[in-house]
């Protein structure tokens, strides 16, 4: 079976999708694009059916949300969860994002992805912990400031 090409905002932006014959993407990435240039070539590619939106399941959506909270990668979008969550779906797929703790999410998923502009992939999972600043204490989840001290959390590689 081959590999289904989703897209994140990074890859419109850098006009990539006339590259492909066929590409897939989410509603809130096509909400993502707002400069002129991006604009006329996401409307070109619309035109000529190259770009196809789709809504990803709402299981996929449960898995993809619960692993982000496994992994603690807390600052990830709705734009991000969507992209994952169609991939999911679409597997066997391939992401094009420069979109750092998208790509540990799909590292985590099984899911292949490929750097749109950046020459950083990563290539190790990661999961997070929230370390305080002031006592050291450290946290699953974050928090605005430090539960116990009232000092700013800063998110750490948990090894």
């Amino acid at each position: 079976m081959e590999e289904q090409i989703v897209f994140d905002t990074g890859a419109f932006l850098a006009g990539l999708q006339n590259s492909y014959e066929k590409v897939y993407t989410t509603q809130e990435v096509i909400d993502e694009v707002k400069d002129f240039k991006s604009i006329e070539l996401l409307s070109f590619g619309l035109e000529s059916n190259k770009i196809i939106i789709l809504q990803p399941s709402s299981q996929s959506l449960n898995i993809v949300k619960k692993e982000a909270q496994m992994i603690r990668e807390f600052g990830l979008s709705k734009t991000d969860i969507s992209v994952a969550s169609l991939a999911l779906d679409l597997k066997p797929s391939i992401v094009l994002t420069d979109d750092l703790p998208l790509q540990n999410l799909l590292l985590h998923l099984g899911i292949k992805y490929i750097p749109v502009k950046l020459s950083i992939k990563i290539s190790k999972r990661k999961s997070f912990i929230y370390k305080c600043e002031g006592c050291g204490r450290e946290y699953d989840k974050l928090y605005p400031s430090c539960p116990y001290c009232g000092h700013k959390l800063k998110k750490k590689i948990k090894y």
